[in-house]
């Protein structure tokens, strides 16, 4: 490969990076402050547990919009526009005075964030197949991952410092900036735009064209499932690490920062490993690997041990495991639609999202005095992702 070929594809992994940085800015950031944001806007835990469904609800709704708006207009119109939002609705975040105005911006803030992952897988699949669509997905969420590293750490010295407000104004200057970057750096990638692609007869027939498609419904929902216990340590951990374990906020940063390095790892691991084994392989291993983590995690709760490592090491495999099967899963889910690849990466994220958002609300509705229901929702929903892959996906395989 050449060097300037060489020197596109980190540039475009780059950019990739920074728009799946969304979520982390935008989630992971804010996870540390979260009993400080309970206590400045006189709610529970609980609430705000609800603001982080709401996110999430956000995510899933903003995918189904912007995939098919990205096939109609272009990749880059739609990535600045959600940019804009999410620049917006994270300075509103900032001054929220209420738990309702909160959650409502957040909400909103959902919305733009769908843009990063929705408009990064299409942009990936607009240039690669295959293995190498898998490599360049897997790499550019471990710049994701680094973002994971550094955000949370971030966040827990802000909270230690400064107001909880300040972690939504550092959202806005990184929006204003990675806008700056798509402006000036980002050449739209896709070949030809459908002008029917938001018509309403042919978005329910592509979308239904979509779902029906074994392959993509098969990988959406095993990638979604093993999500789902993610986003349950995401919900719960706060609460538990910190209230009950007695964690500081940059303590809890740290933990998080670890979680997300793991996270790194796999990715690049995963990224490099693929090319020579294949996703099939990298997809088992990885679903073994979250199953173990998660039985872990649940008989450490039964059995009385308590203690925050109890929780840190296994869902570090977990994580290791998820950096093996989503990036693949996802790439395999999007192979079919070279000409929908906006629609089906928005149907793909807001399968995954509205799974994750169902599995925060459950959550929210118990109260956490120890680790069982987080170990019991991890462990649920990476054994259907286990199931879905080895009884349904391998049957489908070898056909």
């Amino acid at each position: 490969m050449s060097h300037p070929m060489k020197s596109k594809i980190f540039m475009l992994t780059l950019l990739l990076g920074c728009l799946l940085m969304f979520n982390p800015i935008g989630l992971d950031m804010f996870l540390p402050a979260v009993p400080d944001i309970a206590k400045g806007l006189n709610a529970s835990p609980n609430q705000i547990m609800n603001s982080m469904s709401a996110l999430f609800l956000g995510n899933a709704i903003g995918r189904l919009i912007l995939g098919p708006l990205a096939d109609r207009y272009g990749r880059k119109p739609i990535i600045l526009v959600t940019l804009v939002v999410f620049t917006c609705s994270a300075f509103a975040s900032g001054l929220a005075l209420s738990i309702e105005f909160f959650i409502f911006c957040r909400f909103i803030q959902g919305l733009s964030i769908a843009g990063g992952h929705v408009l990064s897988l299409s942009v990936a699949r607009d240039l690669f197949e295959k293995e190498q669509l898998g490599k360049i997905i897997a790499n550019a969420t471990a710049i994701m991952g680094l973002a994971g590293i550094i955000f949370p750490i971030l966040g827990g010295q802000i909270v230690q410092f400064m107001s909880w407000q300040s972690i939504f104004w550092i959202m806005s200057v990184f929006g204003l900036t990675v806008f700056s970057f798509v402006t000036f750096c980002f050449k739209e990638t896709i070949k030809q735009k459908n002008p029917r692609a938001i018509a309403p007869k042919f978005l329910l027939q592509n979308w239904f064209k979509i779902i029906t498609s074994r392959i993509f419904i098969c990988y959406a929902l095993c990638s979604g499932f093993v999500s789902a216990g993610f986003f349950a340590y995401v919900t719960v951990s706060p609460s538990v690490l910190r209230e009950i374990y007695g964690i500081s906020a940059f303590g809890y940063g740290l933990v998080f920062a670890f979680l997300a390095f793991c996270f790194v790892i796999s990715n690049l691991i995963a990224g490099q490993l693929v090319i020579r084994v294949g996703q099939f392989l990298v997809i088992a291993i990885g679903e073994i690997m979250v199953v173990l983590a998660g039985g872990i995690m649940l008989v450490l709760s039964i059995l009385g041990v308590g203690g925050p490592f109890t929780i840190i090491i296994p869902t570090a495999i977990y994580f290791f495991g998820i950096g093996w099967i989503v990036p693949q899963s996802n790439a395999r889910a999007l192979q079919p639609f070279e000409n929908s690849a906006g629609t089906a990466s928005a149907l793909l994220g807001f399968i995954s999202m509205i799974i994750s958002a169902l599995m925060g609300f459950s959550l929210s509705f118990v109260i956490h005095e120890d680790a069982t229901y987080l170990a019991f929702a991890m462990l649920v929903s990476s054994f259907i992702s286990f199931l879905i892959y080895f009884l349904i996906i391998k049957k489908i395989t070898n056909q």
